[in-house]
């Protein structure tokens, strides 16, 4: 199983590189079957499909009932929310949405990612209790823009009001966020930092071009 990136070419490269070398591998009988799924194959499907057919099958980024299914395993809605924690036992992000409505000329998320779609506070809630359970003293709140949160739940921008309530569970001791747009911030965030000490006082601004002309 080949999780891929297909946002920039150096990732591109490397995926595309990892599938050829696990191609040779089942062509020498090391391996039986080979399944590529993630961003790269989200963006270039058919043209994975008929440039590298040696891959058993292809999926999306939205496609964990279909992959579940390809391994003859049962999806089981009761386990969403259960994580494998890649990070050190301290820490973990939080993905608050996915997806997003900013089409800028340079980025490719909209064509990979689709629309902005936010995960309900409910859940978010819930994901940051287990993992406080589990150890973690640190959340980092990311997505491709946080500043949009809510906005296709309640018509309304709802970050100030996740982080107030996750500033709220007893155990975790930071909160950081990452990626808000200065364009549309919702002001009432500063209030809620001003409030907790445990929500860093920074806010992540990514700048994703050099050029003076897009960047105004």
């Amino acid at each position: 199983m080949i999780n891929t990136c297909g946002f920039i070419n150096d990732a591109k490269e490397e995926s595309i590189n990892t599938i050829l070398e696990f191609v040779e591998k089942k062509k020498a009988g090391i391996l039986k079957k080979i399944f590529v799924m993630g961003c790269l194959s989200e963006r270039y499907m058919d043209q994975l499909k008929t440039e590298i057919p040696e891959v058993d099958e292809y999926f999306g980024v939205y496609q964990l009932p279909e992959i579940l299914n390809s391994l003859e395993c049962d999806y089981k809605n009761e386990l969403i929310g259960e994580r494998f924690l890649s990070t050190p036992d301290h820490y973990a992000y939080l993905k608050i949405s996915e997806g997003c409505d900013r089409n800028c000329s340079f980025c490719a998320i909209p064509l990979i990612k689709g629309n902005h779609k936010s995960r309900l506070p409910q859940d978010l809630l819930n994901e940051a209790e287990k993992l406080r359970d589990a150890g973690v003293k640190e959340l980092i709140l990311i997505s491709q823009d946080l500043t949009y949160y809510g906005l296709d739940i309640e018509r309304k921008k709802m970050l100030p009001e996740l982080v107030e309530k996750l500033a709220n569970i007893k155990g975790l001791d930071w909160i950081r966020l990452h990626y808000a747009y200065p364009n549309g911030f919702p002001l009432e965030l500063l209030d809620v930092i001003s409030r907790h000490t445990k929500i860093c006082r920074y806010i992540d601004m990514p700048l994703q071009h050099a050029n003076d002309r897009i960047l105004k």
